[in-house]
């Protein structure tokens, strides 16, 4: 049997999942070259902070600043932020800087609110012990801004405004709507207010599906920048903002890092990104695609909308292999709340002719019906507890010289383009 080695179970112990295939199957595993860097040193991270892009030094910003708020993503997101978060406040208390001073805000955009667990997860025990970590609430407690020229009216945070010195720790990761997460998206959704959330999802929707654009085809592209060229602009409007973007591999590790003023280093990371995240996409449709998601385990309809773009044009079977005890995220604007009510921008019916996908195989142990909306296409939805399970399913209907296309994790992965 072939034998490959999937990393899964983000943030809750990091156990890898192996996955097999008979010796006469062809099977192309898609990886990244992200998983051949080492991982980043405390040095190195403190380094960055020190020689930011387009700001002074973290240590120089600190000094003499009354309150402190330090950004950070949710958790449906793998970003290494302890390491970052550690540094950060080496620096701080080093520029005399004391704990009562700092809180760190969890930048949830309109998904649901994180819980101690989640954040120790995320920041480590050492940092939730010692200091104030509270939840973003997207529907109270903003303060606006001003209009873009668009005409999204800018709502955030208001703790976060009224701190002197504000610090961002997020990730350049690929996404379906800007290319590439990161820069100010920690902020524009993170810690926006519902309506500015709606008003910029909206406008990208809108013009994504008059210029008929697939989403997974975005991700990496950097030609499309509707929703960046709006979230800069209302980023600009928060004034001084030390971001901090973490590129990482399939087994979490932070490899690379760019600091400094949200722009500068967000196009200085962009090309560390393109190379870290890129995979080759199959030269012709598969039989099948396995498609791992991990990083983003929890938002597993980015895997599958990446992943079907493997298949032949006269279809194929789609695997989704996600461990997660956690499900899909909570989400207030795409997310569903009952049989017949969703967010604002919900879609029920999901993504809908996929004529290249014939069957939606899930391995995925912890499944909740009330997700199966995240996926489209019910009828061809089929969950399994096991590889083994799995893959006497798919043998059922493929036999010797069946073609297998693995992609090492479907939700920070995209094609090169």
């Amino acid at each position: 049997m072939q034998k490959f080695t999937l990393q899964q179970n983000a943030l809750q112990g990091n156990q890898p999942v192996e996955i097999t295939f008979p010796d006469d199957w062809e099977v192309e595993f898609h990886g990244m070259a992200g998983d051949n860097v080492p991982a980043m040193t405390k040095q190195q991270i403190l380094d960055v902070l020190n020689n930011p892009h387009g700001m002074k030094p973290l240590r120089e910003l600190a000094v003499g600043r009354k309150e402190v708020a330090i950004v950070f993503d949710d958790n449906s997101r793998a970003t290494p932020a302890r390491p970052v978060a550690e540094a950060i406040l080496e620096v701080l208390h080093a520029a005399g800087i004391e704990k009562n001073q700092i809180r760190f805000l969890c930048a949830l955009g309109t998904h649901g609110a994180n819980n101690r667990r989640d954040f120790v997860e995320k920041l480590g025990e050492d940092i939730v012990r010692n200091y104030p970590v509270y939840n973003h609430n997207c529907y109270d407690n903003c303060t606006k801004l001003g209009t873009t020229s668009i005409g999204t009216e800018v709502l955030i945070n208001k703790e976060f405004m009224d701190c002197d010195l504000r610090i961002g720790i997020g990730a350049l990761t690929p996404h379906v709507y800007n290319a590439f997460g990161g820069g100010g998206k920690l902020l524009f959704p993170g810690l926006a207010a519902m309506e500015t959330v709606i008003n910029n999802h909206r406008n990208t929707l809108a013009w994504m599906k008059e210029a008929n654009i697939i989403k997974p085809e975005v991700m990496g592209d950097m030609k499309i920048d509707v929703m960046r060229n709006e979230v800069e602009e209302m980023t600009r409007m928060v004034g001084e903002l030390f971001k901090v973007d973490c590129i990482y591999n399939t087994k979490l590790e932070l490899i690379d890092l760019y600091a400094g003023e949200a722009e500068a280093a967000y196009y200085a990371a962009v090309p560390s990104a393109q190379k870290n995240y890129a995979i080759d996409k199959p030269a012709k449709g598969k039989d099948i695609v396995v498609i791992n998601a991990n990083a983003k385990a929890n938002e597993m309809g980015i895997a599958l909308g990446l992943g079907s773009l493997c298949l032949r044009e006269d279809g194929g079977d789609a695997v989704l292999v996600d461990y997660t005890t956690l499900g899909q995220v909570t989400h207030y604007l795409f997310g569903c709340f009952g049989k017949f009510i969703g967010g604002p921008l919900c879609n029920r019916n999901g993504a809908k002719g996929r004529k290249q996908v014939k069957r939606i195989i899930c391995n995925m142990p912890y499944p909740n019906p009330a997700d199966n909306f995240w996926f489209g296409e019910d009828e061809k939805q089929i969950y399994l507890d096991t590889w083994e399970e799995t893959l006497a399913l798919l043998k059922e209907t493929h036999g010797p010289g069946t073609t297998v296309s693995i992609i090492c994790d479907g939700t920070i992965a995209y094609f090169r383009k």
